[in-house]
């Protein structure tokens, strides 16, 4: 049996990582799903630069935006979605103009959208972030937290966890070393 401290660094570092996990896989589909649409292609498309199911950025940007909802403690729905919208939208317009600087190539083009700025952010992606940011913070994460605390003790769950987490860390490892997927 663990200590009672390594325990709940075991579950602080479970937990925590099963949101990342989560918020991974949603941005996974959302990309895929939202390439599908704009692109009108049937089919699958892996929009991630990993193997599996999960677009990191997404997992990061959990983290950003619950811990700056956590400081500014905004609660209120329609604010999460208000702020969500304009904080998404900033940071999607700043990581535009890093990663053109660094990677000296655009990886999205809004260029055509309703009101879209420079082809870097426009109304439609701000407002599926919002859609997206709302539903995390007031929906899914609590959704997430009370089922761990359901099953916080199962070994089935820790067998589960561990499998995904590994199979993550290996996709993460493999893509470093076999370069990037994207065109």
């Amino acid at each position: 049996m663990m200590e009672d401290g390594k325990l709940k660094k075991w579950d602080w570092f479970r937990d925590h990582m099963e949101y990342f996990l989560v918020y991974c896989l949603i941005g996974w589909i959302y990309e895929s799903i939202w390439c599908c649409w704009i692109y009108h292609k049937l089919g699958f498309i892996n929009r991630g630069f990993l193997f599996g199911p999960w677009i990191p950025i997404y997992g990061i940007g959990f983290f950003i935006i619950y811990g700056l909802f956590k400081l500014i403690r905004v609660k209120n729905p329609i604010l999460v979605f208000v702020v969500g919208t304009a904080i998404a939208t900033g940071i999607e317009l700043l990581a535009s103009y890093i990663i053109e600087a660094v990677m000296h190539r655009k990886l999205w083009d809004y260029t055509g959208y309703f009101m879209n700025f420079q082809g870097r952010i426009a109304f439609e992606a701000s407002m599926m972030f919002g859609i997206m940011i709302f539903a995390a913070i007031c929906l899914i994460h609590p959704a997430i937290k009370k089922l761990q605390e359901k099953i916080r003790d199962s070994k089935v769950h820790n067998v589960i966890f561990i499998i995904i987490s590994s199979l993550f860390f290996i996709d993460l490892v493999a893509r470093i070393w076999l370069g990037s997927n994207m065109k």
